[in-house]
């Protein structure tokens, strides 16, 4: 009986202590999640072009004291893609997680952070690939799954699309292509196309007639737009709030990169174990496929 008391009381003293601070540095730390929020707000900030990632957990953590009290911090940090570009500069908290029938995009961003009175982003490192169209369709039968951006198909209903916004919207001037950021089909009667991409405004006024879209150019500071090929008309309103794409001004500019990979085969492969105690985190959105490990 002895024994088990002396076994709790080092045990209270270890976790009150000092002793083991690499506990306080878990995946389950309240400082240490809300840095992840904190990193992955300014990850967002920083990127130009695809869709805002929210944190779906924190995956592991690694940290290193410095002198003058700066504590340098590697995250890993496990994403999901939400339907809000990143031009719309909205937080990811206020942004809806992708489903399956939004074909759902997941990833991991490993990001480096100094910590002392503020949080600083120093740099990242982002992978995200597809949900594997057979956990999809396995999951749901109905639902849309990923065409190639470059299909000429797809092309081709962006430009479709484009031309009904030119021609329905108040705006005095013509919009033109940007890039392409989500192709899906969907099989219904027959195959039906949902395309997803971003314009920006022109100097052509849409009063000139026999317009050369080769000699327009892009107005600087210009609306930019994220539109869909179902929503043309209702899309000119957001156009026209869109009226810069100037991103909050930091007092460090982060390096780091985004790499788009092609879905994984299924099953998952294994990824690397957490290293740090009570790591990974829980996870806040648990994906709605057969195949869960596919966002894992």
């Amino acid at each position: 009986m002895m024994r088990i008391i002396l076994v709790l009381v080092v045990s209270l003293f270890l976790q009150n202590g000092r002793a083991t601070p690499e506990a306080a540095a878990g995946c389950s730390d309240p400082a240490m999640v809300r840095a992840a929020e904190e990193a992955l707000d300014q990850i967002n900030d920083h990127r130009d072009e695809g869709y805002v990632f929210s944190l779906n957990r924190l995956y592991d953590v690694r940290q290193e004291a410095k002198e003058g009290g700066v504590e340098m911090v590697t995250l890993m940090i496990d994403v999901l893609e939400t339907k809000c570009h990143v031009i719309s500069r909205r937080k990811w908290k206020s942004c809806e997680v992708k489903e399956v029938g939004d074909v759902p995009v997941f990833g991991k961003c490993e990001a480096s952070i100094s910590i002392q009175t503020t949080l600083t982003l120093h740099n990242f490192n982002c992978t995200i690939q597809q949900v594997p169209a057979v956990a999809i369709v396995e999951a749901c039968p109905d639902c849309p799954t990923a065409e190639r951006l470059n299909e000429p198909i797809i092309i081709e209903t962006a430009n479709l699309s484009l031309q009904k916004f030119n021609k329905e919207t108040n705006l005095p001037n013509l919009f033109t292509l940007l890039n392409i950021t989500s192709a899906s089909m969907q099989w219904v009667v027959g195959p039906a196309y949902f395309v997803e991409f971003t314009i920006q405004e022109t100097d052509c006024a849409k009063a000139s007639t026999d317009v050369d879209f080769s000699q327009c150019r892009l107005k600087n500071g210009a609306s930019v737009s994220n539109m869909d090929d179902q929503s043309a008309k209702e899309k000119s309103k957001d156009a026209a709030n869109h009226r810069t794409t100037d991103k909050t001004p930091t007092t460090q500019t982060p390096t780091g990169s985004v790499q788009i990979l092609p879905p994984p085969p299924v099953p998952i492969p294994p990824r690397a174990m957490a290293t740090a105690k009570n790591c990974p985190g829980q996870k806040r959105t648990q994906p709605r496929t057969e195949n869960s490990e596919a966002v894992s």
